[in-house]
């Protein structure tokens, strides 16, 4: 089948070589400008579309005449789209006889929008999806042909749920345009009740600040959904140096205790733990402004137990 390929990230890139490798011929690819955290940007698509000897695009407007003309003359039966910056309009859409098919790292039709994986860490999901739907008028609410589920430990982190996307997705994509040529998958409508739609907005690195007021499975969370590859859950010894928390464990105090939320509480080998509003983090791997390794930095921060995380 011949297919044309728009959006970013690992996953697409993936996706493409494993849809030339399975035999499909690849006849247009559409990119736009790549988020900090891709280990693959504009180029890697430019040089994958010269290989391959088609087309290729780099504007977040895809609904744009000069892009709807390109994938006119490329002839695609059906397209492939990951994580594309904004909604592809019905006359880009008509152009494919099978529609675009949209690889969303989401349980649809609950998880729709923006940092869906880095959501259901952070509200506790028991499990995160990757969905191949095919595009509709709004919002991640097309049709879907095809759901592969993780589920979300107490230790998962998204570097996790990340590996668990680039190794699945893009076979899942192979499975749904080998049954569409074949005609033997179709499509099941989302459910038009909104109360079963969540709307994901996106995140931000600052959103990664940690209060340490907040419930120790909260913060808990949010170092999870922000670890490797966004930029951290973050913090500051005594308001200066910035403390970034890659990894956490919760762990019981020995007994009861009081303390003020943020304190250094104690030391369990090394790892400095932080007293948060109900209970204590542990802090695994750690970096700290002007130290140079993981090790100095828990040192400094359990330097002194009259310092604290704020």
């Amino acid at each position: 089948m011949k297919f044309a390929a728009f959006g970013r990230t690992r996953v697409l890139h993936d996706s493409i070589l494993a849809a030339i490798e399975a035999g499909h011929e690849l006849t247009l690819v559409g990119t736009c400008k790549a988020e900090s955290e891709y280990d693959v940007d504009e180029g890697d698509f430019a040089r994958l579309a010269e290989k391959f000897g088609c087309p290729f695009f780099n504007s977040a407007d895809i609904n744009d005449p000069r892009q709807i003309e390109q994938a006119r003359i490329a002839g695609a039966d059906v397209a492939i789209s990951v994580n594309w910056l904004t909604v592809v309009g019905s006359e880009m859409r008509s152009l494919f006889r099978h529609g675009v098919l949209n690889g969303h790292a989401g349980d649809l039709p609950r998880f729709r929008g923006n940092a869906c994986p880095n959501w259901a860490i952070l509200t506790g999901e028991p499990k995160v999806t990757v969905t191949i739907h095919q595009m509709g008028d709004g919002i991640d609410d097309g049709p879907i042909f095809l759901k592969r589920a993780m589920p979300l430990e107490h230790s998962t982190y998204i570097e996790d749920v990340y590996s668990f996307l680039n190794r699945e997705t893009p076979q899942m994509f192979i499975e749904v345009i080998e049954g569409i040529a074949a005609n033997t998958l179709r499509a099941q409508a989302q459910p038009e009740n909104p109360d079963l739609a969540l709307r994901c907005y996106p995140r931000r690195p600052e959103d990664g600040k940690i209060n340490w007021d907040a419930p120790v499975e909260h913060i808990h969370r949010l170092v999870r959904a922000s670890s490797r590859p966004f930029a951290g859950a973050f913090t500051t010894l005594e308001g200066r140096e910035k403390v970034i928390i890659w990894r956490a464990d919760i762990v019981q105090h020995p007994g009861a205790f009081v303390a003020v939320p943020g304190q250094v509480s104690y030391c369990l080998d090394d790892d400095p733990v932080i007293a948060a509003a109900d209970g204590m983090l542990r802090l695994t791997e750690i970096e700290v402004t002007g130290t140079s390794d993981g090790a100095e930095a828990k040192a400094k921060i359990c330097g002194s137990l009259r310092n604290r995380l704020v």
